[in-house]
């Protein structure tokens, strides 16, 4: 069997990247809307009951219903854009593959903590597996180089410009790029469900399950190619895999999500199987990246400031960190092996660790502090009257003959550089915050 020339017969094929904003959540769905984004709004009473029986409260308000202030603004619009993407370059004669790709739709994920998210649905002419394979790789890399109308540029790049409004989710190396550039990584996560036009033996559906979800060639799993993973580590990345119906497998791994099957998908888009797949369960797995990209977020901005960033996370947490989504066994099922393959509880254990000793490093500093403070206080209440501390002020002036003006005026100079460096070891982590924001504004 040649698996690259497998048909395909359906598919849905999505990019997921992630960006930031600074303001209010309004007017950032403001400048959406203004680019002819539309946002969902879900009020057929059966769909309602349908989210009702489905989900539990906590998720289906925060990704369906959207009742609460922390629930996710959703936002869409329709594309027919068609551009070329550079698959690879001959290093030898620099002639260039390329693949015809279709931008079909593009979706935003709003949320008030201002770390967003957006999605990209992609399709291609060809009905091979191949080029499915082909559309997954590209797609996935922020350098792809893209040729459209307007000419050349990054696949990242052309995002900002077309898909964000501008906004900016990646720096050129040269200069200081976004925050989110910090800890998004150089490559998109993908969502694909490819939808066979026949099934295939569950050994043969796994190989291929590897080969869409890694990136690498059809054929490198259960080949002898160079980059063809050992038997160990093949079966160590199927651990993840979720295989409860004979007609599809699913793997979710740290950059993807694959599922390959048979008679997964309708013609019909908006028909109830296909949008099982493209909305509710594309759903679980956009809160799971969400959940994960807050992780590298608050990481990264511990040593900035450690307590308020504390409390910032355990209120997230308390909002966002669901045990269960779904009445259902499927979901969350889904749910927990694609949280598995992020490792978000690992990494949520080793931030919480972290969080914990901080506080108490917190706490021991500020009891050192405080029996300063009593100390310092103590010394100040010892003395029995002010007057007598005056009386030394008025001598020295008369005996260095210096007007009540410069004098005076000297001594408040000498309170001042006691009392700032007394304050900032009371107050450290105010003093870090206004030094970084001193030096920012004149760098």
């Amino acid at each position: 069997m040649d698996k690259a020339t497998l048909k395909v017969a359906n598919a849905i094929v999505r990019i997921v990247g992630v960006f930031e904003t600074c303001g209010s959540l309004s007017a950032v769905t403001s400048k959406f809307e203004q680019a002819q984004y539309l946002r969902e709004n879900i009020q057929v009473p059966k769909t309602l009951d349908y989210f009702k029986n489905y989900w539990y409260p906590e998720f289906r308000d925060l990704y369906f219903i959207r009742k609460e202030k922390s629930s996710a603004t959703i936002l869409s619009k329709g594309y027919d854009r068609k551009l070329e993407m550079v698959l690879r370059t001959d290093q030898k004669t620099d002639v260039r593959t390329l693949i015809s790709i279709s931008v079909d739709r593009a979706e935003v994920f709003l949320f008030e903590h201002n770390l967003h998210f957006f999605s990209i649905d992609l399709s291609i002419e060809s009905n091979e597996l191949a080029g499915f394979s082909d559309l997954t790789f590209a797609s996935r890399n922020f350098h792809t180089k893209v040729l459209d109308v307007s000419g050349e540029c990054d696949w990242v790049n052309w995002i900002e410009k077309e898909v964000l409004c501008s906004i900016s989710i990646s720096g050129d190396g040269s200069t200081k790029g976004p925050k989110v550039d910090d800890y998004s990584g150089s490559k998109f996560k993908v969502f694909s469900i490819i939808d066979l036009a026949e099934s295939v033996a569950p050994e043969v559906r796994a190989e291929l399950l590897y080969d869409l979800g890694c990136g690498a060639q059809i054929g490198s799993a259960g080949g002898d190619k160079l980059f063809s993973p050992s038997q160990q580590y093949f079966e160590e990345l199927m651990q993840n895999k979720i295989s409860v119906f004979n007609n599809y497998d699913i793997l979710p791994l740290f950059d993807s999500f694959t599922v390959l099957g048979h008679s997964l998908l309708d013609s019909d888009k908006k028909s109830a199987k296909t949008m099982t797949w493209s909305q509710s369960y594309f759903r679980v797995f956009l809160h799971n990246l969400f959940i994960k990209f807050n992780l590298f977020r608050y990481n990264s901005e511990m040593i900035n400031d450690s307590v308020k960033v504390r409390d910032t996370f355990e209120s997230f947490l308390n909002t966002y960190n669901i045990s269960h989504i779904s009445y259902n066994f499927l979901p969350n099922l889904i749910y927990q092996k694609h949280r598995l393959s992020l490792d978000i509880d690992g990494e949520l254990h080793k931030f919480q660790d972290r969080i914990n000793r901080i506080s108490q490093s917190i706490s021991e500093q500020r009891q050192n502090r405080a029996n300063l403070l009593i100390g310092f206080i103590g010394f100040v209440t010892s003395l029995s009257s002010i007057s007598p501390a005056l009386d030394i002020l008025k001598t020295v002036q008369k005996y260095l003959g210096w007007g009540s003006v410069l004098f005076y005026s000297l001594v408040v100079i000498v309170l001042i550089c006691i009392a700032v460096p007394v304050l900032m070891y009371l107050f450290p982590y105010k003093a870090k915050r206004y030094k970084k924001m001193f030096r920012s504004k004149y760098e």
